[in-house]
């Protein structure tokens, strides 16, 4: 694990491209949060507030549509900017370029308007693509001094236009002639070719119960040994979930059954309910039946963090990381929350989640919000029994192991004179 899984790990998490990506998508959650709001108070979890709110369901769709449905516009700006700036470019220009080679590359409808569908989550992997081909075209100018220079003393605002002039015009053409030529001869668009490519194939994988129980071994797995996880695997599997709960949010609106369980909330908050982990289900058992000084201490003094969603104290304090006695359950917990989790939504017990709320949502309330239905704080609670159960034995095995190491220090006397 340590001589071939974990550098590669290592590297995937600090690679150029993926981060640009991972940093790109975080940039939309301030939308994706506001959006949710709204779509809370148009479809609220009452039944009697869900009827009083229909009259003005169309009226508070607007920020919605204005937030979720410009997920690919905004993600492609954000996207090459994040690169661009790791690269020490001008990350201005390089946005402002992505976003024009996005609108080139999307069709427009029978009555010469863009189409608002493709601004959502069904332009996002398109945005992906074409914001690294921006940067990337941008910087090969760039380090071959194909650019226009201006004389010292021009304003930066106006030299950063004429810089970019020359790769912009080369970055605009391409895209053009590429869908052009893929219009006229296959009767396609750059929007059909990435999504038959990659949106339905990465959609269909991440979607399925297999794809997020790779997901949650991998994050957890990660962790065990030191390194962020879901900055890993979030840096590739985002842009997917994102791109579910998206659907998931236009069935809404739609009063459609929703498509899709796996998402960004089901990922973010029903399995890492006190961060990744279930860590809030262990921190209760340090606070709760720890005898040991060291987890009973940090317990306490983790307990609201981890209330929170928030695990690193108690993943670096127990610690979690490179111990055998706690990093398994800690892979178990989350597992086993996530297959019931599953099984519960997809037999109607809990409905299936569609709102993003912010990460550090405390239980049961994320899972009431994430759903819109009260059984979902229910069963969030009903999850951290469970893996609390899953903790059990080997927290007492780790909390005996500690109080014998504490008591026989504390028996030791100094046996050596001044």
């Amino acid at each position: 694990m340590e001589r071939y899984f974990m550098p590669v790990a290592g590297k995937m998490a600090e690679q150029r491209h993926l981060k640009a990506v991972r940093d790109g998508i975080i940039a939309t959650m301030p939308l994706l949060i506001i959006g949710s709001i709204f779509l809370i108070i148009s479809s609220p979890p009452v039944e009697s507030w869900a009827e009083f709110m229909k009259p003005y369901t169309s009226t508070l769709s607007i920020p919605v549509n204005a937030t979720f449905g410009l997920l690919g516009l905004v993600a492609v700006f954000s996207i090459a900017y994040s690169l661009a700036k790791s690269y020490g470019m001008d990350e201005l220009s390089a946005g402002v370029l992505s976003v024009a080679t996005f609108f080139v590359a999307t069709p427009l409808t029978e009555d010469g308007n863009i189409p608002l569908n493709l601004m959502g989550s069904e332009g996002l992997f398109i945005a992906i693509v074409l914001a690294i081909f921006t940067v990337e075209v941008f910087r090969f100018f760039e380090n071959r001094n194909i650019i226009i220079r201006m004389p010292e003393g021009v304003p930066p605002s106006v030299w950063r236009a004429f810089t970019a002039l020359i790769p912009g015009a080369v970055i605009i053409f391409i895209v053009w002639g590429v869908d052009l030529l893929l219009r006229n001869a296959f009767d396609l668009s750059l929007h059909g070719v990435v999504a038959a490519i990659l949106r339905q194939p990465l959609e269909a994988m991440g979607a399925s119960l297999w794809g997020a129980i790779i997901a949650i071994i991998l994050i957890h797995l990660l962790w065990s040994f030191g390194i962020h996880g879901i900055s890993v695997v979030a840096s590739v599997m985002a842009p997917i979930w994102y791109s579910l709960t998206e659907q998931n949010v236009a069935a809404q609106q739609a009063g459609e059954e929703l498509p899709y369980i796996i998402g960004q909330p089901f990922m973010a908050i029903w399995v890492t309910v006190g961060g990744s982990g279930m860590a809030l289900a262990l921190t209760i058992l340090f606070v709760w039946r720890a005898r040991s000084r060291h987890l009973k201490g940090l317990g306490r003094g983790s307990i609201w963090a981890s209330f929170f969603n928030i695990s690193e104290p108690i993943v670096f304090g127990a610690p979690i990381v490179m111990n055998p006695l706690l990093f398994i359950p800690f892979i178990l917990a989350p597992l086993a929350v996530g297959l019931i989790t599953y099984f519960s939504m997809s037999i109607g017990l809990v409905g299936e989640p569609y709102v993003i709320v912010p990460w550090t949502t405390p239980p049961p309330f994320s899972g009431i919000l994430t759903t819109g239905d009260w059984r979902g704080g229910v069963l969030m609670t009903i999850n951290i029994i469970v893996a609390m159960f899953i903790y059990y034995p080997f927290f007492r095995l780790y909390d005996k192991k500690l109080l014998e190491e504490e008591q026989a220090n504390e028996s030791v006397a100094p046996t050596k004179e001044d």
